[in-house]
């Protein structure tokens, strides 16, 4: 009987030990699962928040450089104002200073300088030579400066506002501008090319 005792002792501990190592085997198993869960319960946690991140980097370089755009293209805007009142400061004290100049000696000399000039390519009959209103008065220096021996009529224009001189002919299919108005509007190209006030891209 104590035998018996001894193998039933034996067999219940045998399997209490088998009982306690399954037990110890189902705990770890679970522990590694519950880790590996968290693991990757973390890692998709971080995925996610770098995929915010990421976004939210983009949103912000997005804005950050719809702001520097909105900026260069305000600054470009002021520059370019701020070019055209410069060009008109120079031209209108130009301006003011040609209308100076044409009631000066020295003004009646350069018109007739031109109406000798528009002389030597106008040899027609029907030549005729264009004035500002203002000087009218000046007629007769002009005309002596063309020439008596050819027929010229002169008129005035509204259109020349400083002064000078047009000479044209329409059978010969000749117009001469010596106006002060051109010659001021070719220097404003040369200036528009050759000042280095330019908006750039």
């Amino acid at each position: 009987m104590p035998e018996t005792v001894s193998k039933t002792d034996n067999f219940l501990k045998a399997i209490e030990k088998y009982a306690e190592e399954q037990r110890t085997r189902i705990q770890s198993e679970a522990e590694d699962f519950k880790e590996k869960e968290l693991n990757k319960a973390e890692e998709e946690g971080l995925r996610e928040a770098y995929v915010l991140i990421q976004k939210e980097m983009t949103d912000i370089n997005t804005e950050i450089s719809a702001e520097l755009s909105r900026a260069e293209n305000a600054s470009r805007k002021k520059t370019f104002v701020r070019r055209q009142e410069i060009e008109a400061e120079v031209f209108e004290d130009a301006k003011k200073r040609l209308l100076e100049f044409t009631k000066t000696n020295d003004y009646i000399k350069s018109l007739e300088r031109s109406a000798k000039l528009i002389a030597e390519k106008l040899d027609s009959d029907d030549a005729v030579l264009v004035l500002s209103e203002r000087d009218i008065s000046l007629k007769d220096s002009v005309s002596k400066a063309f020439g008596r021996r050819r027929k010229c009529e002169i008129r005035t224009s509204a259109d020349i506002q400083i002064g000078g001189l047009i000479g044209q002919s329409r059978s010969l299919g000749i117009l001469i501008d010596e106006t002060l108005d051109t010659k001021l509007s070719e220097q404003h190209e040369w200036f528009c090319e050759n000042s280095g006030l330019k908006v750039t891209e």
